[in-house]
């Protein structure tokens, strides 16, 4: 990845994340209090404002540290199976998260429901996936990913502003999987020099949630569909055969998360020298094999889990 010739320093990336934080925990809950959805849509920019403003009066390369170029469909394509397989493993820890502290995860993912659907929804679209994947990735990954580079160890700079990035979301139940998009965000730009990818990557994450609101009222609908499956689920043996099969679910997913994730950072390599020109060649064949073997021991145990969950269901309303 090219650096500019004189790059920023790491108190520019401080400077920077402390006037985003007064626009984060400050101007945008105000402006959000008054004008709802659409004061999030002001903040944003005005994050956009900070980075941008901040980079000029530092004396940064703008096109170093905000690199955007024409992207390749194999990168492309690449980030949204890498994004598909760290959402995989964000969910599952969120799962687990839930499962333990089930009020708190719950209730910040409610007030963020209730918010999309303040606004119409192309508006929402707007505000909520694609002025995020912008302005946020101009702070985030730009001013402050290229003022921590000087660090010299590129593995430090992306958990670090991965957690940067998790801790300014304001929550302990969502800083984890948060920070873990983050870093996975981080590690497209420090591989591709190409903003445009992990771009991508925050708007396809950011609008997932619009679509999961659609998504499960409908699922939701149709397995309820029924009066007696509403009340055998309402009971404890009901509650603890849904997690089960929640569990299983999770558990493949991480099985099938793993692979995504391989495949990801193939097709995002691809063509670069240095790099192995088949999907499944090169002088690593045993961690692959590795990998191969845990996705798949993943992927059965899930399985497993979601039939005992079906079997233990059918018994329990034969019972009921």
């Amino acid at each position: 990845m090219n650096r500019q010739t004189k790059p920023l320093k790491p108190y520019h990336g401080v400077i920077v994340l402390l006037l985003t934080a007064v626009c984060v925990f400050a101007v945008g809950p105000a402006l959000s209090s008054r004008m709802g959805l659409y004061g999030t849509f002001f903040s944003e920019l005005l994050m956009l404002g900070i980075a941008v403003g901040c980079t000029v009066l530092f004396r940064g390369n703008l096109k170093y540290v905000f690199p955007v170029h024409k992207p390749t469909f194999p990168g492309l394509f690449g980030t949204f199976l890498f994004w598909m397989g760290t959402m995989g493993i964000a969910m599952i820890l969120t799962m687990v998260m839930t499962y333990f502290f089930p009020q708190q995860v719950l209730g910040t993912s409610e007030g963020l429901s209730y918010a999309f659907f303040s606004v119409p929804a192309l508006v929402s679209i707007l505000i909520v996936s694609v002025t995020p994947a912008i302005c946020e990735e101009a702070v985030f990954r730009g001013v402050v990913f290229n003022s921590f580079w000087p660090i010299g160890n590129k593995w430090i700079v992306i958990v670090l502003t991965g957690c940067i990035f998790g801790a300014f979301h304001g929550s302990i139940w969502r800083f984890l999987p948060t920070a873990i998009l983050g870093m996975a965000m981080a590690y497209l730009l420090t591989e591709t020099g190409n903003m445009v990818y992990n771009m991508l990557f925050h708007a396809v994450n950011n609008l997932l949630p619009l679509v999961l609101l659609f998504g499960l009222q409908w699922v939701t609908e149709w397995v309820y569909s029924t009066d007696e499956a509403a009340t055998y689920t309402q009971t404890s043996a009901g509650g603890q055969v849904y997690s089960l099969a929640a569990l299983g679910i999770y558990v493949a997913g991480t099985g099938v998360a793993l692979l995504l994730l391989y495949a990801g950072n193939y097709l995002i390599h691809m063509g670069r020298k240095g790099y192995e020109g088949k999907l499944f060649g090169g002088r690593r064949k045993k961690h692959l094999y590795i990998l191969i073997g845990v996705s798949a021991g993943c992927f059965v145990l899930g399985c497993l889990l979601v039939i005992a969950a079906a079997a233990a269901g059918t018994i329990g309303r034969m019972m009921h």
